[in-house]
């Protein structure tokens, strides 16, 4: 395996950014290489204690007990073959100091993965903050100062401030977004909504927090994201794997953890949250948390009064049911570039309700006399 590769496998492992396909790469690498096992547990030693110590942002100590680790692990090789073995002593000592030149590139993107934006240079004036908004009855797209695509849904806002290509690269979501995330191992991407933060590197992904809504939901499509509390970003995490969906419901925000090998998952029935999985055999077009990216409104069986929010911000109207048990309707339909009473007109061929449209664009929807 090239050094580059080993040092970037380690980083992620060490930050906890890992995938499980990475995890066992690494893992079958240092079962076939020793001596890279040898410096994987030096490297995990000190950042162990690195994390731990009182004060992690000191430089010079933490760079000083790295150092010590690396002359007692030099000493040791050399006190191991220095009688009969002496010619190995130079070999080792040129090894170790390729790892501790590899060593820097393993603690520096680690270090940033793990810190997050606690962690970031404080300027000397409050950055500029970059606001794009898609109102109701439109869709927008972007590209951020990185690359990152995103595609903004009806009634939803982005901001970012102008030093996004920092060491972290924050934005703020209200609303719904879909994240096509270019890949910087040194610049982990974090978005940030009223109750959770989501933490990637490169990866593809849907959230929607809109404020008027009980809950907030992440759905991954590839890669890797790491989730937390807003008011608890030190406190357990869940990681969402490829065509999983996570709702974290805002009543209630306790995490309770469970250790599972690499990483800490927070427990679905510990809390008020829920992890299930997304068809993976469906393209993301006709998938409900996704078709809207393609501009496509979908439902899957919620009902009409379900519906109404999403009605609202699709087709800029006030949706107003008057009766119970047609607010109860369930439908599953796919609307495109259907007007408003196109789509209402639809609907009623399938379920019996009538409907009125005011000059206010208020749409009223009551039962059939």
């Amino acid at each position: 395996m090239q050094n580059d590769k080993l040092t970037e496998l380690i980083s992620r492992h060490l930050s906890g950014e890992a995938s499980e396909e990475e995890l066992a790469q690494l893992h079958a690498h240092l079962a076939n290489h020793p001596q890279d096992q040898y410096f994987f547990d030096i490297l995990s030693n000190y950042w162990q204690s690195h994390n731990n110590d009182s004060n992690p942002d000191d430089t010079t100590a933490s760079g000083n007990h790295f150092n010590q680790l690396m002359e007692k692990a030099l000493r040791e090789e050399e006190e191991a073959h220095t009688i009969t073995h002496q010619p190995l002593v130079h070999l080792m000592r040129r090894r170790w100091w390729q790892y501790a030149a590899a060593a820097v590139l393993v603690i520096g993107p680690a270090y940033w993965l793990w810190s997050g934006s606690s962690k970031t240079a404080t300027a000397t004036a409050s950055p500029k903050k970059n606001e794009i908004t898609a109102h109701k009855g439109a869709r927008s797209k972007l590209r951020l100062p990185d690359g990152t695509t995103v595609w903004l849904n009806s009634d939803s806002k982005l901001t970012y401030n102008d030093h996004f290509n920092g060491p972290v690269r924050e934005v703020e979501l209200t609303g719904e977004g879909f994240f096509d995330v270019v890949k910087d191992p040194r610049h982990p991407f974090i978005v940030h909504t009223s109750g959770i933060d989501i933490r990637v590197l490169g990866t593809a992904f849907n959230v929607k927090s809109y404020p008027q809504s009980n809950t907030i939901e992440a759905t991954l499509i590839r890669g890797l994201i790491e989730v937390a509390r807003k008011d608890s970003p030190d406190g357990p995490k869940v990681y969402l794997h490829p065509h999983e969906k996570l709702v974290y419901h805002k009543e209630d925000s306790t995490f309770a953890a469970s250790t599972d090998k690499s990483h800490t998952v927070a427990s679905a029935t510990e809390t008020n949250m829920a992890i299930s999985s997304v068809p993976r055999d469906l393209p993301d077009s006709t998938l409900p948390e996704t078709a809207w990216v393609y501009n496509k409104l979908m439902f899957n069986g919620e009902s009409f009064r379900e519906m109404a929010d999403k009605m609202e911000r699709w087709f800029n109207v006030k949706m107003v049911l008057e009766d119970e048990k047609v607010a109860n309707y369930r439908f599953r339909v796919i609307f495109e570039n259907e007007t408003i009473e196109q789509a209402l007109q639809a609907l009623q061929l399938t379920a019996s309700f009538n409907y009125k449209i005011n000059q206010d664009h208020e749409v009223h929807i009551y039962k059939t006399r």
